[in-house]
């Protein structure tokens, strides 16, 4: 018989994408990948945002100079603010993590 849907989600186990896989690696390799896994994932993330927003503007502006209808705005302005302050949080995040990987790497020596 057919295992049920309900019993096939019951035994699922949810795995996190990574970039970096993890197992096999020792306490340090283990930090130094998690870090890349999340620095990776904030800068394309922070990069393909900062696309959009540019897009958007380009956009408008370009419709703006031929007096055409303007267009409707991808992001409102408290969508715009919002995503900026994302932006530049997940950027302050990595950061902070950079300089600490760097005074980690100052003690060491």
């Amino acid at each position: 018989m057919a295992e049920s849907s309900s019993t096939a989600h019951d035994s699922a186990e949810f795995k996190p994408f990574v970039w970096n896989p993890l197992q096999g690696l020792d306490h340090k390799e283990r930090r130094y990948a998690l870090f890349l896994n999340d620095a990776r994932d904030v800068v394309q993330g922070a990069h393909t945002l900062m696309e959009l927003l540019a897009w958007d503007e380009d956009r408008r502006d370009e419709a703006h100079s031929s007096n055409g209808p303007a267009p409707v705005p991808l992001f409102g302005a408290a969508d715009r603010a919002s995503l900026q302050r994302l932006a530049i949080a997940s950027l302050g995040m990595l950061h902070a993590d950079i300089e600490c990987q760097c005074e980690g790497l100052e003690k060491a020596r």
